[in-house]
């Protein structure tokens, strides 16, 4: 361990030993008070600067916020729509041989992508959990700067997500690349920044870009004033966000060739995700892929 990790470690673990006396861990969410953190917070893998002796959240908040996530490790790729049968192979399947049964489920075409009329422009789309109402709490708290506790420990979840699907694919798949992603997020109005205080995802894309020891950057910016995309149906969402990103000055000449990893909190219709997909393709990116902390499932025609 290098010295100023040795340090770092020991300053932060005096930190976490006298704290609880003073300030006692509760949860980010609900204000309950929390346990220790679990074994996954302690791991090698993850970053010096996320490790927590005390969990983000009580036992309750934890539940209700993790009780989607297989049905979302089995979305489809493409779309992160949770289709039975659509799914990646874990790690542990992976390492073993695949029969005829695996590889029928695993080229079922999902439904969604069916029905589009057209293909996404980003290649892959990866959600942590199912939108529902405490992650739906988390995400909303996540957008301002007082509650950064929260938009780390999504972070932190994100990026566990992401190196999960990197060990599957690394497995499958080859494109002979060794060049990191460059990190970037969806740009948000100035006036809905300056009401935030914030730049909503863009924090919640740079503590990503850490974990993960990628680079960042804030690829985009707005053209003009759009609305929220919550009060739209699907056809005005398409309409309401065309023609309404473009790269920044600072970075145009910069792309070519990227493989950029596109950051948001949730995915609906995939609507703005698509468009600024586009919008750095056509940029020179090689490739931009969808990661977001939710995925929000409903009937809609496409």
């Amino acid at each position: 361990m290098k010295s100023s990790d040795f340090l770092t470690e020991s300053v932060q673990n005096t930190s976490e030993l006298l704290a609880p006396l003073l300030f006692p861990p509760v949860c980010v969410l609900c204000g309950e008070l929390t346990g220790i953190a679990s074994g996954r917070d302690g791991s090698a893998k993850v970053p010096l600067v996320s490790r927590r002796r005390f969990a983000s959240f009580c036992r309750l908040c934890e539940t209700s916020l993790v009780q989607s996530a297989p049905s979302m490790q089995a979305a489809c790729v493409r779309c992160a729509w949770p289709a039975t049968g659509h799914r990646q192979r874990s790690a542990s399947e992976d390492s073993g041989p695949i029969d005829d049964a695996d590889s029928q489920l695993d080229d079922l075409p999902c439904q969604e992508c069916v029905r589009r009329q057209t293909p996404f422009s980003f290649e892959t789309a990866t959600a942590v959990y199912r939108y529902h109402e405490v992650v739906r709490h988390a995400i909303i708290a996540a957008k301002y700067p007082r509650n950064t506790a929260i938009a780390r420990e999504l972070a932190v979840r994100l990026a566990d997500r992401y190196r999960e699907n990197a060990a599957i694919q690394a497995r499958t798949v080859s494109d002979g690349s060794e060049s990191s992603p460059l990190v970037t997020h969806v740009a948000s109005p100035f006036w809905r920044q300056f009401r935030r205080g914030g730049v909503g995802t863009g924090s919640l894309a740079s503590r990503f870009a850490r974990e993960m020891d990628f680079s960042f950057g804030s690829l985009l910016e707005t053209t003009r004033s759009v609305q929220k995309q919550a009060l739209l149906d699907d056809a005005a969402r398409r309409e309401n966000v065309r023609g309404a990103f473009r790269v920044r000055r600072r970075w145009r000449k910069r792309l070519s060739g990227e493989h950029i990893l596109l950051v948001d909190d949730v995915m609906t219709t995939g609507a703005t995700a698509d468009e600024i997909s586009r919008v750095l393709l056509d940029a020179g990116a090689a490739r931009v892929d969808l990661l977001v902390v939710a995925r929000a499932i409903r009937d809609a025609q496409k």
